[in-house]
């Protein structure tokens, strides 16, 4: 029998299928089929309906066909300690207590609909298991990855009480070793600043740490009076620069704007301050990071580390945690976030719950839907759009690259986790010094501090490259070798540094074949890789999707499959 996970009830709904040895068969994020970013399975009607029909159609199954079902969350272990902990805080002012508490009761009730809702599917009669927020993100880094044996770094805004979690993973199972509780968060602290500085909480945190490469950190001693680091790294707030009662959305008390100053609005000026101020908070997580994996070191004594929770796709801790602390290797999955909680309750069910042996390796992000030529075909006649069928789709976008064109990719099976990793991609050549420009004006429409990403065949990234093993899921960052950055100026951050990913040949035939063929005509093996979507709208899913989104953006042709289709000129 098949076992389903599930999980982002509040935010980035997901669901992933194994088969009955445990294997991954699908892996599919809620966003992608409802195009609303970060669709929660509330926003869905309580369960992540488009995500499991994707799931059961790619495998050909029913829910008469899944023996066990694993959810990311144990919700009345969350409402004794968030009700207990908005008490403490807010027992002198009842109206905000009442607030508190009808929310955690309603966020309860949509826990507990869960089981209910899978009751009511047809053929449905799986068992059904609430697990630990935390394990289940430990799980979907520590099962996938290529250790036996492993410590486990969890960093999130919370879960149902811990913020940071310590594990030790050996072969089939995972136990916690320590436990930082709520609200002394990484993810929750570094979410307020992302909303101070003028962008959206719990989405935009990679805009902090783009902006931080333009800054330097001088609020550090301001930064750390309010968080105070412990010598094993953990942070513990000073409760004088919140607010009173904890609340939201601000959180901050008028001590803490007396010092930072106001708060950026969005669309308001990026200034010298601004980019100070987030280069001050990142160096800050990083030494907290630092420090955190010296004692997490400490109490394992292994040589691997994997990394999860959303502050895992944080890559410039990643980096520093790969390079500077005492782990020889560091794997962090593809999708670290709430998200990948789906991909971890399955997993936990797997190994732990049914003892099933460990045999998978996640070495593709390449598990979501995949459409055939047949089907792209029949979505672009039945658009009424001209198309050409190519002889060679890798060589004739190498050619269009090469030509200074933006091209949309959409090849093979649609990636698991926020990142473009060359399935849903939009590409570019990045020898061009105005194509960082030029794409974002008529393709992207994003804030001018963003850096792109390069895609860089594995084999030569240490040629252009300094201190990096490999990065199959763009989660890692990499300085330019000094004699190699005027070749590559548009994949650059302003402090010569990537977030690149490596390509393998054995894993991404087609996207290896069609980086090679570039490289014979502009003598770099890399290419400038976006997510292909437009501002404000997830990644593309389908056919439909990515020629919706090719018409209504500035890009030159898209490669679908083995087809291309150009717009009208004239």
């Amino acid at each position: 029998m098949h076992i389903v996970g599930l999980s982002g009830l509040l935010i980035d709904g997901a669901a992933c299928l194994l088969d009955s040895q445990g294997r991954v068969v699908t892996a599919v994020e809620e966003e992608r089929p409802t195009r609303v970013k970060h669709a929660s399975m509330r926003f869905s009607g309580g369960l992540p309906y488009r995500s499991l029909d994707l799931c059961f159609k790619a495998a050909g199954i029913g829910w008469e066909d899944v023996g066990h079902v694993g959810y990311f969350f144990e919700p009345w272990r969350e409402l004794r300690r968030m009700c207990a902990f908005r008490f403490r805080k807010a027992w002198w002012t009842p109206a905000v207590a009442a607030y508190y508490a009808a929310y955690q009761l309603d966020c309860l009730r949509g826990h507990l609909a869960v089981s209910r809702l899978l009751a009511q599917q047809k053929g449905y009669r799986a068992e059904f298991s609430y697990l630990s927020h935390h394990l289940t993100h430990a799980a979907s880094a520590f099962y996938v990855s290529p250790y036996d044996r492993a410590a486990i770094l969890v960093m999130d805004a919370m879960s149902e009480r811990e913020s940071t979690s310590f594990f030790l993973g050996e072969g089939t199972r995972i136990k916690c070793i320590k436990r930082i509780d709520f609200p002394h968060s990484w993810g929750f602290l570094y979410s307020m600043f992302t909303q101070y500085l003028g962008f959206k909480s719990n989405s935009d945190e990679y805009k902090v740490m783009g902006l931080a490469a333009y800054g330097k950190p001088t609020f550090v001693p301001e930064i750390l009076t309010m968080i105070r680091l412990q010598r094993t790294g953990e942070p513990r707030l000073d409760w004088s620069y919140f607010d009173a009662a904890f609340r939201g959305p601000t959180y901050f008390s008028d001590k803490f704007f007396r010092i930072f100053g106001p708060p950026r609005w969005k669309d308001e000026p990026v200034t010298e301050r601004h980019q100070n101020l987030a280069a001050s908070i990142q160096n800050v997580l990083e030494t907290s990071a630092l420090s955190m994996a010296e004692d997490l070191h400490r109490l394992t004594g292994v040589k691997q580390l994997c990394v999860a929770g959303g502050v895992g796709l944080n890559c410039l801790m990643n980096s520093r945690l790969l390079l500077e602390s005492p782990f020889r290797d560091v794997f962090v999955p593809p999708g670290p976030h709430d998200g990948g909680c789906a991909m971890g309750a399955a997993l936990l069910v797997a190994h732990q719950q049914l003892g099933r042996p460990r045999g998978y390796v996640m070495t593709t992000a390449g598990l979501g839907p995949e459409y055939s030529d047949a089907d792209i075909r029949a979505t672009l006649e039945s658009c009424k759009i001209s198309y050409t069928r190519s002889a060679n789709i890798e060589e004739d976008t190498a050619d269009l690259l090469a030509q200074g064109k933006i091209v949309g990719w959409f090849q093979g099976r649609m990636e698991w986790g926020p990142r473009a990793l060359g399935y849903r991609s939009i590409l570019a050549d990045p020898t061009r010094p105005e194509m960082r420009d030029h794409v974002n004006a008529v393709v992207k429409y994003r804030e001018d501090f963003r850096p792109f990403a390069p895609a860089v065949l594995a084999e030569s990234a240490g040629d252009y490259f300094l201190d990096i093993k490999e990065s199959p899921f763009m989660l890692f960052i990499a300085r330019a070798r000094p004699d190699q950055a005027s070749k590559i100026p548009s994949v650059l951050h302003v402090d010569g540094t990537a977030r690149l990913q490596t390509v393998d040949q054995a894993t991404h035939p087609r996207f290896w074949n069609m980086i090679r063929a570039f490289a014979e005509r502009r003598g770099v093996p890399m290419v400038l890789n976006t997510s292909f979507n437009v501002q404000g709208e997830p990644i593309v899913s389908t056919p439909r999707d990515a020629v919706r989104c090719f018409f209504s953006s500035g890009l030159d042709a898209l490669a679908i499959g083995d087809y291309l289709v150009f717009k009208c000129q004239g």
